[in-house]
């Protein structure tokens, strides 16, 4: 089986990093790999795990640009070229080339939608594929009911982490030096990881650690990211008297060693797929406090795997967090249950088993 994984770029991200951690988990499973796209910082993280990398020119927010166009006949000659049996594409814009590409060469083409979306220009072209992916339950009624795609080209496989590297226990010297090096004080740390984007969520964590360190002064927030909305946060926690007490970290391709110096993990999406940084934090045993947006209630049930709170809701997030830090025991419990969950519902292995089986199918 060989397969051609297609998206606009690699850049530190959700995608990219499922493309990277699907790739890796085939090619041990026999399978070749390749990936397409306009480049990135990850490219090299391809390379050093024997993942070729071939660059289009695919960087516009316009799916039928010109230069998306041309890189669907170059698409076409790749697939061609090294006798490609499944392209993979993971964005609106590499949709379209890719949709050409597969009716150029008449190689069987699958996607996968990993969030949320208006319809645009694909309530009018189909470029959805073969067959479609879906990363949660939520994504797949948002693709019946609000993006028209037929329940039978759907199926649904969630995304998956690697156990091993996320459950790998630190030493209490490794953390306290990991929490010297990004340099937080004593006291519980509380963080996110994502985008810095208003579907993330950031500023509600930002006020609802006001609240927080009212009544726990030695608490602190980690946010690792990059985005758009980097000067607003900060500028928000400044307006909020806690700039000393949240700590903005630029993203990381690997997500462990930080993971490892929190110990509550807060997800407070506005809308969410299902959010891999998400299953990373379970798979470390972290304590989850979530908002209830799209496919989070597929690995977060409330009070059992982590505490949900309504969206946008910043009061409640903060009675989540000092509900965690009050209570110990409350708060190993929920990471134990969400490790086990991440281990028996959301592992890397599981997640590329069924691919493949998918690849299979439509390859056939």
């Amino acid at each position: 089986m060989r397969v051609l994984q297609v998206t606009t770029h690699v850049n530190i991200g959700g995608i990219s990093h499922y493309i990277l951690s699907l790739s890796k988990a085939m090619k041990a499973k026999g399978v070749y790999v390749m990936v397409a796209s306009s480049g990135g910082v990850l490219e090299n993280a391809f390379s050093d795990r024997g993942i070729p990398h071939k660059k289009l020119n695919l960087k516009t927010k316009f799916e039928f640009a010109p230069k998306v166009l041309m890189s669907a006949l170059k698409l076409a000659r790749l697939v061609r070229d090294e006798n490609i049996d499944v392209i993979h594409a993971h964005t609106r814009v590499s949709q379209v080339a890719s949709v050409i590409a597969s009716r150029l060469t008449g190689v069987a083409y699958v996607t996968t939608c990993h969030g949320f979306f208006k319809k645009r220009a694909r309530g009018i072209f189909d470029t959805w594929g073969d067959k479609v992916i879906a990363i949660s339950d939520a994504v797949k009624e948002h693709l019946v009911c609000d993006l028209g795609v037929k329940d039978e080209r759907i199926e649904v496989i969630y995304n998956g982490v690697d156990i091993d590297h996320f459950t790998a226990d630190c030493t209490a010297g490794e953390i306290e030096n990991a929490k010297r090096g990004l340099g937080l004080k004593k006291g519980p740390i509380i963080g996110t990881i994502g985008r810095l984007s208003s579907v993330k969520g950031q500023k509600f964590l930002i006020h609802a650690m006001a609240e927080v360190i009212s009544k726990c002064p030695d608490a602190q927030a980690v946010i690792i990211g990059d985005g758009n909305e980097d000067v607003p946060l900060k500028n928000l926690a400044g307006s909020l008297g806690i700039s000393n007490s949240v700590h903005f970290l630029h993203s990381v391709p690997d997500t462990h060693s930080c993971l490892s110096v929190m110990d509550i993990f807060v997800f407070p999406s506005v809308k969410e797929g299902l959010g891999i940084a998400l299953l990373e934090a379970m798979a470390s045993g972290k304590a989850c406090v979530t908002s209830d947006a799209g496919g989070i209630r597929n690995a977060i049930e409330d009070g059992v795997t982590g505490l949900l709170t309504p969206v946008g809701n910043s009061d409640a997030i903060s009675r989540a967090i000092l509900k965690l830090i009050e209570n110990n025991d409350m708060r190993k419990t929920l990471g134990s249950n969400a490790r086990s969950l991440a281990i028996k519902k959301f592992s890397l292995d599981d997640m590329a088993g069924k691919m493949i089986g998918l690849y299979e199918g439509v390859a056939a």
